[in-house]
């Protein structure tokens, strides 16, 4: 037999929200504002392979933002869908007790 369980609309709402973000205040950052210039590094080889691994690490950082917004947009939708089902049984159960849906026993 089935425990039931209990969902935290609110809780997957603001784990949303932070993801979003988190997303939002790491794509103001750019990996290429750490890269610096030649000079800097006093060795050209180095600072084209400081350069390369900058230019490597901004393109994984765009596909995590785009995995985090996925991530955000799922909790967003289960929050949603949480709250119809729940507005939807409440309506369900309320027509029962007023007596103006159809007769539960006749199904």
């Amino acid at each position: 037999m089935a425990d039931g369980f209990r969902v935290d609309v609110r809780a997957l709402t603001e784990a949303a929200n932070g993801v979003e973000g988190t997303v939002e205040a790491v794509g103001k950052k750019k990996v290429s504002d750490v890269d610096c210039s030649k000079s800097a590094f006093g060795h050209d080889h180095l600072a084209g392979t400081v350069k390369d691994f900058c230019d490597r690490w901004q393109i994984g950082v765009e596909h995590l933002i785009k995995d985090t917004q996925e991530v955000a947009d799922r909790l967003v939708r289960s929050a949603d869908t949480y709250i119809k089902v729940d507005l939807s049984g409440q309506h369900r159960l309320d027509t029962i007790l007023t007596g103006t849906g159809p007769d539960p026993a006749a199904e």
